[in-house]
C-alpha cells in the first residue's frame, strides 16, 4: 500500500478528518494490509541512526543531491543552520507551540505515514477499536512533533535546563561499574523521549560513546558531534567502538556504550529475528554480541514521560555479565522490557516506521530464530 499524500481522494472531500481516518482504517482491514508484502519501507537508512540524526536527515536532504555534492552538502547546511538556532533559542512554549503548528500540518494537512501509524498500532494492539486507534495515532503524532522540535531545542539547552527536564532516579547502580573500572553497554529506546538522554552524561561517571552511523553530509554529522560533545557525548561507529573497549582494557577510563536497540536493519542486512509486539521482528544483534565479547554488563534505559517537555528514566538490569548468558538472553530481554514500556504509555513509541517489513522468508541467506520465534 502506497503511502498517503496530503491530497485526499475526491470520495473523501465532504467527510471530516476523523471520518477519512476511520475509513483508512476500514481500509487496511478489507485489503489486509497486515501482509507484508504490503508494507515497504519509505526508507530504511532511517533506521540506521540514533533518532536526532534521523530528524536532522531531513533538514539536511540526505537522500537527494545535496547527499552527493560537497557544495550541496555545505549549501544545504548553511540554509538550515539559522532556522536550527533560531528556533532552539526560543522558550519552551513557544517551542510547543510551534509543535502544535507542525503536528496539524503533519496529521491533518499532509497525512504524515497515517496509514503506516495505522496498520502498525493495529498489528501491535489487534484488539483496539478503529476509534481507538485513530486517537493513539493522533496523540503518536503529536508525540512525534514535540520530540522534534526538543531535538532542534537540545542544541541550544543548558545543562541545567535538560537535567530539570530529564531525570534519572537509580544512577548510583550504574555509578558503582564505573569505579571499578568496568564498561557497560546501554540498549536505549524510540520511547518517550530518547534526545534528552544527552542529560545522563551529568549524571553518570562514565565517558558516554553514542553508537551511531555517520551521516553523509559532513557539515551535520560535525554539527550534531558537536552538540553531543556539548554535554560530554562522544559518536562512534560500531567498529570504532570495538576498538575503543579494547583501549580501555589498558587504562582506568570505564566507558558506557550507548545504542539504539530497536532500530531495524535493512531487508539486505537483515539476519536474526525476534518475537516483538505480536509480530517476528527482524534486530540487530550488534548490543548483545559486543556485551558477549568483553563480558560487559547490560543495562536498558526505561524512559518514561511525564508531562509535556518533562521526562523519567530508569536502569534496568539486563545482565551482570553477557558473558555468562545463553545466545538471545540480552536481546529478547531487552525487546520484552521494551514491550512491557510500551503498552504502559504506547503514545510515545514511535510508529510511524515500518517495523515488520521483512520476514525470515523473505531474506534470501540463512537466518537466526529467537528462541520466542520458534516457541
Amino acid at each position: 500500500m502506497q503511502e498517503t499524500t496530503g491530497e485526499k481522494p475526491k470520495m473523501f472531500t465532504s467527510l471530516n478528518p476523523v471520518n477519512v481516518e476511520l475509513v483508512f482504517i476500514k481500509k487496511l482491514k478489507v485489503l489486509k494490509t497486515l501482509k507484508t508484502d504490503n508494507t515497504g519501507d519509505h526508507n530504511d537508512r532511517d533506521s540506521d541512526n540514533v533518532n536526532a540524526v534521523k530528524h536532522i536527515k531531513i533538514l539536511s536532504g540526505q537522500d537527494s543531491i545535496f547527499a552527493k555534492n560537497p557544495l550541496m552538502q555545505a549549501a544545504a547546511f548553511y540554509i538550515a543552520y539559522p532556522l536550527i538556532w533560531l528556533i532552539a533559542r526560543l522558550p519552551f512554549p513557544v517551542i510547543y507551540a510551534l509543535s502544535d503548528v507542525v503536528y496539524f500540518i503533519l496529521y491533518y494537512i499532509i497525512g504524515y505515514r497515517k496509514e503506516v501509524i495505522f496498520s502498525n498500532i493495529k498489528r501491535a494492539f489487534p484488539d483496539l477499536s478503529n476509534k481507538e486507534v485513530v486517537a493513539l495515532s493522533k496523540k503518536s503524532t503529536r508525540h512525534f512533533c514535540d520530540i522534534f522540535v526538543e531535538m532542534i531545542k537540545s542544541t541550544g539547552i543548558s545543562r541545567r535546563e535538560v537535567q530539570k527536564r530529564f531525570t534519572c532516579d537509580n544512577v548510583e547502580e550504574v555509578n558503582a561499574f564505573a569505579k571499578a573500572g568496568q564498561p557497560i553497554v546501554l540498549m536505549l529506546a524510540h520511547q518517550a523521549s530518547y534526545e534528552w538522554t544527552i542529560a545522563l552524561d551529568d549524571f553518570i561517571d562514565f565517558r558516554t560513546y553514542v553508537v551511531y552511523k555517520p551521516i553523509k553530509n559532513k557539515y551535520f554529522d560535525q554539527y550534531i558531534r558537536k552538540v553531543r560533545g556539548k554535554f560530554g557525548s562522544d559518536l562512534v561507529p560500531m567498529k570504532k567502538a570495538y576498538n575503543i573497549i579494547r583501549g580501555s582494557r589498558n587504562s582506568d577510563e570505564a566507558g558506557l556504550y550507548a545504542l539504539v536497540a530497536d532500530q531495524a536493519p535493512k531487508p539486505s542486512f537483515a539476519q536474526f529475528f525476534t518475537k516483538f509486539l505480536n509480530e517476528t521482528t527482524p534486530v540487530f544483534m550488534g548490543g548483545e554480541r559486543m556485551a558477549h565479547q568483553y563480558a560487559m554488563p547490560v543495562y536498558f534505559l526505561k524512559v518514561e514521560k511525564i508531562k509535556r517537555g518533562y521526562y523519567k528514566s530508569h536502569f534496568e538490569k539486563i545482565t551482570l555479565d553477557a558473558s555468562k548468558e545463553k545466545e538471545w538472553f540480552v536481546t529478547d530481554s531487552f525487546f520484552q522490557q521494551l514491550e512491557t514500556l510500551i503498552k504502559k504509555q504506547p503514545e510515545y513509541y514511535l510508529w510511524s516506521h515500518k517495523r515488520w517489513k521483512t520476514k525470515p522468508e523473505d531474506v534470501k541467506r540463512a537466518v537466526e530464530l529467537s528462541p520466542r520465534v520458534q516457541r
